[in-house]
């Protein structure tokens, strides 16, 4: 398998050698890593190396309606959090599915290619709240809108794509006094397929002479020199061949060691290193070889509830029937439109007011595949099942509206039960675990009933789910709930701790501040930068992609700079 994924990539590194050495070594080739790459090998004459433990992503990763299908397969890491205390109660074993991408592109070529510009106070508040110098709004602006794909790389839902994006539209007249941002989905996608930052970045720069890749290969360990002034000397990597023997090698890094591998395992690869807290380092039996104590805390995510919403009318959703159709399949093939061409998210409101900044999205998918939706969240077949009522109707027309809290003020962490890299960390995202969230989500929750309950949308006879959970049954839903559609907070929390799940937007575990330095070098290993989600002292209020690679971007321009300075 491994030497099938090999052949497809270009300037992958020949391992003749076992001692090799690289001015630039890279650590995982998702979004930020990709983006990182293609600058530094761009515009340095300095050789670069790009590791990656997974292969390529197949064809079928760019269509983007099967972007799920990919989920619990080989591009996926697979992650399960470890059981729940404050959520997930309608969930297997209370453990949230924690999708990552694995192979050249990352998540970026796992997740729903949603676009986001950014928000602007998210920054200044990093710069308020967090002391952290030079990430104001206006520091990172220039780098988001660098980071942006071209006009033609980008897909924007068209309001008249379906009676539901038109419905959206009005609603945001309609509800003109209220201070929401309504805005139809925008999508990294090109005449139809996917465009990640792999058709943006890496694959310009892929045979570039001072550029090599290492795919299939496991980056286990940092080594660094022993001095008073530490620095990463080298990483050990381990590749397995078809009979899954594994051999290591050691790659010197001359200038810098770039860590890209994600708020998982960026701060997994640390803690595997003896790099993080004494204590925990020693309860794993790990030697400690820097003590650095905030690695792998402060994870945040975004937590989202959906509700499932009939309508009485043919026509405007994505069901198995409409999907199927031959002239569905003929627009796709032909231009790259239609229900294929993108992920049925429609359209986003934001409300950005505090204490309770808020997320709606509306995903338009009427019949959900009861095995395929299952699978990839977990769901015990009884929430299942009191969430999608209707999940036996292949051809029923509705959408599903989710609501989120846009800035979660719950923490969890990232920690090791084992030493080695070849074993998943273990991911605690503590969901619900702080009260405030509680209220946010149900105002969140409450927005959406407000626009789903419009006079834009009475054109399309919605009519809510609230589920029916044998657990939250003294918290209703009753029947005026279906009627008024104000449920108590009582039932909204039961019913967020049931069967809300994780946003896959996870961050914050080597954060800006705690962990590393506002040029995201590692506190104390000058040599060392983590490029990635993991530094996100807060979350984005919004899709997070566009804005980990404007990171990315921002940390080249330091690193190239330093070189002009030091060479």
């Amino acid at each position: 398998m491994g030497m099938h994924f090999q052949k497809n990539i270009p300037n992958v590194l020949k391992l003749e050698r076992i001692e090799l050495a690289f001015d630039y070594v890279i650590v995982g080739a998702g979004t930020a890593g990709s983006t990182l790459t293609s600058l530094l090998a761009k515009h340095s004459n300095k050789s670069v190396l790009l590791i990656e433990a997974g292969g390529s992503f197949g064809y079928l990763s760019r269509i983007p309606l099967l972007t799920t299908f990919q989920q619990k397969g080989i591009n996926d890491w697979s992650f399960l959090s470890v059981p729940q205390k404050h959520s997930s109660k309608g969930l297997l074993e209370q453990r949230q599915c924690l999708p990552r991408g694995k192979g050249l592109g990352g998540s970026a070529n796992l997740n729903y290619m949603l676009h986001f510009d950014g928000h602007g106070p998210d920054f200044d508040s990093w710069h308020k709240l967090h002391n952290i110098s030079d990430w104001s709004w206006t520091d990172v602006k220039p780098f988001m809108i660098a980071a942006k794909s071209k006009k033609e790389e980008l897909f924007e839902i068209p309001r008249t794509y379906s009676l539901l994006s038109e419905a959206l539209d009005e609603a945001a007249m309609e509800l003109i006094h209220e201070p929401w941002q309504f805005r139809r989905s925008v999508y990294n996608i090109k005449n139809g397929l996917r465009h990640s930052v792999l058709q943006q970045f890496l694959f310009p720069v892929i045979n570039n002479a001072n550029l090599r890749l290492l795919p299939q290969a496991l980056v286990k360990r940092i080594k660094l020199s022993s001095a008073s002034n530490p620095k990463a000397s080298s990483v050990l990597v381990g590749i397995k061949d078809e009979h899954n023997k594994e051999r290591e090698f050691t790659i010197k890094v001359r200038r810098e060691l770039l860590l890209c591998a994600g708020a998982y395992q960026s701060p997994q690869l640390l803690l595997a290193s003896g790099i993080g807290d004494t204590k925990m380092l020693k309860q794993v039996g790990l030697p400690v070889e820097h003590h650095l104590p905030l690695v792998g805390q402060g994870l945040h995510d975004h937590f989202n509830v959906p509700l499932f919403v009939s309508i009485g009318i043919i026509g405007p959703t994505l069901n198995q029937r409409s999907l199927l159709s031959p002239i569905n399949l003929f627009n796709y093939l032909n231009s790259g439109t239609g229900s294929f061409g993108n992920f049925g998210v429609l359209g986003h409101v934001a409300g950005y007011e505090e204490p309770t900044p808020f997320g709606i999205t509306f995903f338009g998918a009427g019949a959900i595949d009861e095995t395929a939706l299952m699978s990839i969240s977990n769901f015990k077949r009884s929430a299942f099942r009191a969430l999608f009522p209707r999940y036996h109707n292949a051809s029923q027309e509705g959408f599903v509206v989710i609501s989120s809290c846009l800035q979660p003020r719950s923490r969890g962490s990232v920690s090791l039960l084992h030493k080695t890299m070849r074993r998943n960390p273990l991911i605690d995202p503590n969901y619900l675990s702080n009260d405030h969230d509680v209220a946010c989500t149900i105002a969140a929750i409450r927005n959406a009933v407000k626009v789903v309950t419009s006079s834009a949308f009475s054109k399309l006879r919605p009519h809510i789910h609230w589920p029916k959970l044998q657990e939250c049954a003294n918290f209703g839903p009753f029947k005026r709930d279906f009627l008024e559609h104000q449920p108590s907070d009582n039932y909204l929390e039961c019913l967020m701790r049931h069967i809300g799940l994780g946003s896959h937007h996870p961050g914050g575990s080597c954060a800006l501040g705690g962990v590393v330095d506002s040029q995201l070098r590692l506190h104390g290993i000058s040599n060392v930068r983590v490029v990635d989600a993991s530094v996100l002292p807060r979350p984005i209020s919004g899709n997070p992609n566009t804005v980990i690679a404007a990171i990315a971007m921002r940390a080249a321009s330091w690193i190239l700079k330093s070189e002009l300075q030091n060479d």
